[in-house]
């Protein structure tokens, strides 16, 4: 009876396999992780959309749209951001509220999305009210003032909103987004038709304009192929 050879892998061929895995793994994983983080900070986004809608709408049946809310005879006042947190406050679930001082928002200078220069630092301005939402995410209501409100017809107010908390990295395009409070609706920053923050994908500036892309799009690749995207072109680096 004959003997059976049987095969196997030198240990050397199994260093070599391994060492192939490891080094695609390196090349992939980093990408993977960036596109899951993008989708999440895409549903969080949408759903402090959502939650803010929901929340001026109720304001506005019970106190008429923010162009009544009495918000400052000057831009940036403490006065109208207290005018507009009263108002919106009672329908929104909090887990900390700091108002005009600090607490709220990390002790740091928000970042452009352009890296250029620093662009805001929300946590020490007394002209933000802020306060955290129940599930983590840092709002801050800035009001425009009446006459931007009422004559220049620009927007009421602004609403900051970092979606990760006091994770970073803290800016703009990434995980902070701005919205308009304007009469009757919440907008979001660079919505198509925007006249006060128009969307550039070629010079994105601070970053703010991108908040609109993402809730309508789905996606964050104006960090990828912005020279291919915008509202009259494509939507994705894929089309």
């Amino acid at each position: 009876m004959g003997l059976t050879r049987t095969y196997g892998f030198t240990l050397a061929e199994v260093l070599i396999t391994l060492g192939i895995i490891g080094i695609v793994a390196a090349m992939t994983m980093p990408a993977l992780i960036a596109k899951n983080q993008e989708k999440e900070a895409i549903v969080k986004l949408k759903k402090a959309y959502s939650i803010l809608s929901q929340a001026y709408a109720s304001a506005s049946a019970e106190y008429g749209d923010s162009s009544q809310w009495n918000l400052g005879d000057e831009a940036f006042s403490a006065e109208g951001a207290l005018s507009i947190a009263e108002k919106m406050l009672p329908y929104l679930k909090t887990s900390k509220i700091c108002g005009l001082e600090k607490g709220c928002f990390p002790e740091l200078v928000y970042k452009r999305f352009d890296n250029n220069s620093g662009w805001y630092e929300i946590y020490k301005t007394n002209r933000v009210y802020k306060l955290i939402l129940s599930d983590g995410t840092l709002i801050g209501f800035e009001s425009a003032g009446n006459f931007n409100c009422l004559v220049s017809n620009i927007y009421c107010a602004k609403v900051f909103v970092d979606i990760n908390g006091y994770k970073g990295p803290n800016q703009a395009g990434y995980d902070t987004f701005s919205f308009y409070l304007k009469k009757g609706r919440v907008l979001p920053f660079g919505y198509q038709g925007d006249k006060y923050k128009p969307l550039n994908m070629s010079k994105p500036g601070i970053g703010e304009s991108f908040t609109a892309w993402v809730i309508a799009n789905e996606n964050m690749d104006y960090k990828r192929c912005p020279e291919k995207l915008g509202w009259d072109k494509a939507q994705s680096c894929k089309d």
